[in-house]
């Protein structure tokens, strides 16, 4: 038979790996599967998924394991694939239901949160991590916070992980489950942009008919779609923001996906309405409608952090997306500039590196930034590499800034509209 056409699969690069921006992970507490005496899912286990088949074929989680266990576990996965990219990887660790998210970020003896990165070798980029408590399980809050005190201690051991994966160069996002939020009037909410942990974001909108479902247990009412926002966030380039309105509908009627959307105080976002300005103001992550548009979308990218700009024009990350392009560039930066390291390089009568080297050396980090803006994934990039770094003695350093520019979003459109005799 003649091949007119002939397709072969390439094998993806190394490069392309390493850049892969999907790549997430989820934390949760479950309950271990066990078929004919063999152990398909095991607590502190990482595994890797690459479709909701996987969890249903290999680990034994489905939907009738969220329902007999009293958890919700398959339908964060499930909806992590349903917003992600198909063939998108997904590590995955199971934990008992009585270890809450402090226990996971904090990790001191380096069985959860620090293991998976590990293990991944520092290709996560976002990881989730979910409630899953026992039926005794109760949570507490202020009347002044309306946050789950568990979830609101979770923030700063979230921050602290972050801040040793970006020390040990596997920079990432945290998504932390905000189950049963509280509030009923919206002074009573802590602003969570008053804090310092510009890597941890709280989700605490829900899919409401499926937390009204009858297979979902009264202790997961409560739940928050972390899984959902992780899977909005994986489907995305780095430097989009997940609430974009154009392209990011949650709801998926054929599915019964996000028909009714609330916040995890299991009220829907219409009785909640009161509320959701203040909560937009004060930095927490839940589905809104828009009028004359269908569906519900993510409201924003908020991480627990203020938006600050110093008086040399330095900004912090204040947004998942400034966090993600961040990372995404401190990568691709650290892979293009590592195989200089013990290079040898000339310097002049005086010790300085001559014209030539500091130029290289700013071109190297340049093309990074000229890749990246040819993606549309910044505004521009510039290095600036110090002829006096001294690599005759002490620790050899050569020492280089870079600045990025990234792009910028659209929160809202402030128009005119008059009525005219004549134009």
């Amino acid at each position: 038979m003649n091949k007119a056409v002939v397709f072969t699969k390439g094998t993806p690069t190394e490069n392309a790996n390493s850049f892969d921006t999907s790549i997430s992970a989820l934390i949760a507490g479950g309950v271990e599967v066990t078929v004919d005496s063999i152990k398909k899912l095991e607590f502190g286990k990482v595994y890797t998924l690459t479709s909701i088949d996987d969890a249903k074929e290999l680990l034994g989680i489905d939907a009738k394991y969220d329902k007999d266990n009293d958890v919700v576990l398959f339908h964060h996965i499930d909806e992590f694939y349903r917003m992600s990219v198909p063939g998108t990887k997904l590590y995955l660790m199971v934990v008992g239901k009585e270890i809450l998210p402090v226990t996971i970020l904090e990790d001191t003896a380096g069985i959860y949160a620090k293991k998976l990165i590990i293990e991944a070798k520092g290709a996560v980029r976002q990881l989730a991590v979910a409630f899953n408590p026992t039926s005794t399980y109760a949570t507490t809050e202020t009347a002044t916070n309306s946050v789950n005190d568990d979830v609101k201690a979770a923030i700063p051991k979230g921050q602290a992980l972050a801040t040793w994966a970006y020390e040990t160069e596997r920079p990432l996002q945290i998504l932390l489950e905000g189950r049963a939020f509280s509030a009923t009037s919206p002074t009573a909410v802590i602003d969570l942009r008053t804090l310092n942990a510009d890597k941890v974001s709280v989700v605490i909108g829900q899919d409401y008919g499926h937390a009204s479902s009858t297979d979902v247990g009264a202790i997961n009412k409560k739940y928050a779609s972390v899984g959902t926002a992780l899977g909005t966030l994986s489907g995305i380039n780095v430097n989009q923001n997940i609430g974009e309105v154009e392209t990011l509908n949650l709801s998926n009627a054929t599915r019964n996906k996000f028909v009714k959307a609330g916040l995890s105080s299991h009220k829907t976002i219409e009785e909640a309405e009161a509320l959701l300005e203040k909560l937009e103001e004060r930095g927490y992550i839940f589905p809104v409608s828009y009028t004359g548009i269908s569906g519900y979308r993510w409201n924003n990218d908020h991480v627990c952090a203020p938006e600050t700009v110093d008086a040399d024009g330095l900004m912090n990350e204040s947004t998942i997306a400034y966090g993600r392009t961040m990372d995404d560039a401190t990568r691709r930066l650290r892979k293009q500039l590592l195989p200089k390291i013990r290079s040898v390089q000339p310097v002049d009568a005086s010790g300085l590196l001559p014209v030539g080297v500091v130029k290289s050396f700013d071109s190297l980090g340049d093309e990074i930034f000229q890749d990246m803006q040819a993606e549309g994934l910044i505004s521009s990039g510039k290095t600036y590499t110090d002829a006096t770094s001294d690599l005759l003695t002490g620790d050899k350093a050569l020492k280089i800034a870079f600045d990025l520019q990234p792009t910028g979003s659209i929160n809202k459109i402030q128009g005119t509209i008059n009525l005219k005799k004549s134009l």
